[in-house]
């Protein structure tokens, strides 16, 4: 598993926040090696340098900055060779104006982590495995780095109230991201489907790519397992990821998207002129009928 975060300040999606992220992409031990030359061979044909790290937002004075067609085409082929390496992806969204507003952002983030931590172990349940986790190294110097670490050992010694502290088998460590193009491979995942979330037309023109990776529960949906949302806007399954139902396995029951009488439910909140993601495909009815109506 490698983790990295994201954010959004300003979604142009209307009714949502400032947006905090953290997210992991999973990889079968021995798909490692495979993904790491198949992103050597996409960067020789692309023509770019060994040394650039691959980023989601590159910075400027960087070989990618500005590059859009580049940009395009590294990010697609990065996603499409995750997904014949059998890459799996769990994010983590918290509208951070919404919910726990009077936590910093450290401590919002601390959250999300734990949450993360309960969607991997869930994920490495269906696979029937266990995991090692490798987080970008956080910003803020070596103090910062400790703190995280500190935060984030809790979870692999205790586990939570939901899940027990024996799919991940050891405590949570951290690589720069510079030299591990499995990190870059998530720093792209969580940027864009976070950024899909908010209504930025870009990562919504790679939601086709995102979704094959996407972990699904018993169900087939990605709700709770692939995208968590805090607070959930059922309807933004189908608006942000082309979703066509929503399912909840421990009650066997589910809705179709989009949902009537909820946010989102016949409009995806993007400004006038911008164009909202469709659903991709079809992947299954809701399972039973909620008791809710």
């Amino acid at each position: 598993m490698f983790i990295d975060d994201s954010q959004q300040q300003d979604p142009p999606r209307k009714g949502l926040g400032h947006l905090l992220a953290v997210g992991a992409v999973s990889f079968p031990a021995e798909q490692l090696a495979g993904y790491a030359s198949d992103l050597q061979t996409i960067r020789e044909e692309l023509g770019i340098p060994a040394e650039e790290e691959l980023k989601w937002a590159p910075s400027k004075g960087t070989f990618l900055h500005g590059k859009w067609d580049t940009l395009r085409s590294l990010r697609a082929e990065m996603l499409e060779a995750a997904a014949r390496r059998d890459v799996k992806s769990m994010v983590v969204i918290l509208d951070h104006s919404a919910r726990y507003s009077d936590y910093t952002q450290a401590e919002a983030g601390a959250e999300i982590l734990k949450w993360l931590y309960e969607r991997v172990s869930m994920h490495l349940g269906d696979v029937d495995d266990f995991g090692l986790v490798i987080a970008d190294k956080p910003g803020g110097g070596t103090a910062e780095e400790n703190k995280w670490l500190a935060a984030s050992l809790a979870l692999t010694n205790r586990g939570t109230e939901y899940v027990q502290p024996d799919k991940i088998i050891l405590p949570i460590v951290t690589a720069h991201s510079h030299h591990v193009p499995h990190i870059q491979l998530a720093d792209l995942v969580v940027a864009a489907t976070t950024a899909a979330y908010a209504g930025r037309p870009r990562a919504l023109d790679l939601v086709p790519l995102l979704r094959p990776l996407m972990h699904r529960h018993r169900l087939n949906y990605i709700n709770g397992a692939g995208i968590v949302q805090f607070p959930e806007h059922m309807n933004l399954y189908y608006w942000a990821f082309g979703e066509t139902g929503w399912a909840r396995p421990s009650k066997m029951c589910g809705w179709a998207l989009p949902r009537e009488g909820l946010a989102y439910a016949d409009d995806p909140g993007l400004p006038p002129g911008a164009s909202a993601q469709a659903p991709v495909d079809k992947p299954g009815q809701p399972h039973g009928r909620s008791t809710a109506g």
